[in-house]
């Protein structure tokens, strides 16, 4: 028995190293092409898809993303991989937090596709970090909004912080295009994680990325969830969060029932 999990570390191992080489190879060229090209966004899909193979991480889909200039997809965070999940899935930027940016390679390539990072221990720049936002989607550009401030372990949602949808375009009369986007990780056929599993899946606290990655290679293989949710009809900045957050909140408690 300690034979085959030996060996099965082993292969876990080797594939995510092979997935790294090629990661690191296609995101290269990558950072120097042109912005607007239109390979450029075909190419990031193919980067954020060799990295997910690595993991051994297979998504699944349902509904589907609205599309349109300006479009604030707003999701639950458990992982740093949902960055890769929902960037091989839209075309948008993302609201996350500041700790990526310092990355090796991969907080130079989110810096390079588009992420506006949040301090969260710097309160005093949430104004600097909503007018950013606010440009952002002034400019037709999508963005994705991570309300909850930080990772969860996935089983349910922190509550959301309004502050951020104030500098939604459109949130004051109701013309913002927003859409709730839930993420949920389990096993490949679908079966919920032990709390023991799910904690492995998620990034929260202190957690140090290299010690993560290598604990999530070890699972073997895993799935994430995407669900559209329907397009949010709602006033203000607080109904909208709220709207969000049930949305999102219902769907978890529906897959856990």
């Amino acid at each position: 028995m300690g034979y085959w999990r030996g060996a099965r570390r082993i292969v876990s191992g080797l594939r995510v190293a092979g997935a790294l080489a090629v990661f690191l190879a296609l995101a290269g060229p990558w950072l120097i092409m042109p912005r607007g090209w239109r390979l450029r966004r075909c190419w990031v899909v193919v980067v954020w898809r060799a990295l997910l193979a690595g993991f051994g991480i297979k998504v699944v889909v349902h509904g589907r993303p609205i599309h349109g200039a300006g479009t604030l997809y707003v999701a639950n965070h458990i992982s740093w991989t949902d960055i890769p999940v929902l960037g091989m899935l839209i075309d948008a930027g993302f609201v996350a937090k500041g700790e990526i940016r310092a990355w090796p390679v991969i907080g130079r390539l989110t810096q390079a596709y588009g992420c506006l990072f949040v301090e969260r221990e710097r309160r005093g720049h949430a104004h600097h970090q909503a007018a950013a936002m606010a440009q952002h989607l002034e400019d037709e550009r999508a963005l994705v909004l991570f309300p909850e401030g930080t990772t969860g372990l996935g089983e349910g949602v922190l509550p959301f912080r309004s502050s951020l949808f104030a500098a939604v375009p459109g949130v004051a009369d109701g013309t913002a295009r927003v859409q709730p986007v839930t993420i949920r990780y389990c096993r490949r056929d679908g079966t919920a994680f032990s709390p023991a599993e799910q904690r492995q899946v998620a990034w929260i606290d202190d957690d140090e990325l290299v010690p993560h990655a290598g604990a999530l290679a070890a699972m073997g293989g895993l799935c994430v969830e995407v669900s559209f949710e329907a397009p949010v009809e709602a006033h203000g900045r607080k109904a909208i969060a709220a709207a969000c957050e049930a949305a999102i909140t219902r769907r978890l408690a529906s897959e856990s029932a």
